[in-house]
């Protein structure tokens, strides 16, 4: 009884600390968040194939599979120009979205859900390529998104697929750019995804290095005082520093401690069983 107890309560708090790790895991920022369209409706007479009266449906987080012309159709329509200009002036032509993320953020991927396929001649775009700015004025190329095949187009099918971009490492940014080179008349975009972690509500890049301004500042009269202070004083100080751990990684290290003593304490149990 007692090894069965022990190796419960052991995988009981493992399981706890992969819960944690799993809630630090990156989050969709986009969910809710603002944007601005960089071209025109596809066909604005539909009401399907234009953004609602919130303009939310490219962060709603809501991709279903219908067809365009559905009721409730979770997309949109775009072109680089409008409907009335010839089909074959149509081709090539860029459109971009620009997402407001609301704060200067911890970003690592990105993602467009995007309809296309035979049904209704709509066409997934030639290429996606994504870029990243803090001030929405100066921009900074990310690469370009995975590419997305239109084989549905000869079986006359409409599927959903995803143009991403996972980054090598995590950069700043507030405002994210998708841009899109036109295959056809239209780009129908579902979904606008970024990942990672969210900055505190309001921070733009003034702002971010104002605090930055103001910590240095602080860095320096707090080497000063303690350069003035005892010897004594200056270690104790740096070894009160030294050994508080960060508060937001306390609770993460507190479950994986637990969860190593109590797989020990399993293993001591079995071993004295046996």
């Amino acid at each position: 009884m007692k090894k069965f107890i022990s190796v419960f309560l052991a995988v009981a708090l493992v399981a706890v600390a992969c819960c944690v790790f799993a809630s630090a895991e990156d989050t969709n920022l986009a969910l809710g968040k603002s944007y601005t369209i960089d071209g025109y409706d596809y066909d604005a007479s539909v009401e399907n194939y234009v953004d609602n009266e919130t303009h939310s449906k490219l962060t709603d987080g809501i991709v279903e599979d219908v067809a365009p012309w559905d009721a409730g159709a979770p997309f949109i329509g775009i072109s680089g120009a409008e409907k009335e200009t010839p089909a074959e002036e149509h081709n090539g032509l860029t459109t971009a979205i620009v997402l407001d993320l609301g704060a200067v953020s911890t970003v690592n991927k990105f993602a467009v859900q995007l309809f296309g396929g035979g049904n209704g001649g709509i066409y997934f775009p030639t290429s996606v390529k994504y870029s990243y700015s803090t001030d929405n004025e100066t921009w900074t190329e990310a690469g370009a998104g995975s590419q997305v095949s239109d084989s549905s187009v000869e079986t006359g099918g409409s599927v959903w697929d995803a143009s991403t971009l996972e980054l090598d490492s995590a950069v700043q940014a507030r405002y994210i750019k998708v841009e899109f080179v036109q295959n056809r008349r239209s780009v129908f975009i579902s979904e606008f995804e970024v990942y990672g972690t969210a900055g505190a509500a309001g921070t733009d890049e003034s702002e971010a290095v104002s605090e930055a301004e103001s910590e240095t500042v602080s860095a320096a009269e707090s080497e000063t005082a303690s350069s003035a202070a005892p010897v004594e004083s200056s270690a104790a100080a740096s070894s009160n520093a030294s050994s508080t751990p960060s508060t937001s990684d306390a609770g993460i290290v507190a479950v994986v401690v637990l969860a190593v003593v109590a797989v020990i304490g399993a293993a001591v149990v079995v071993k004295k069983r046996a």
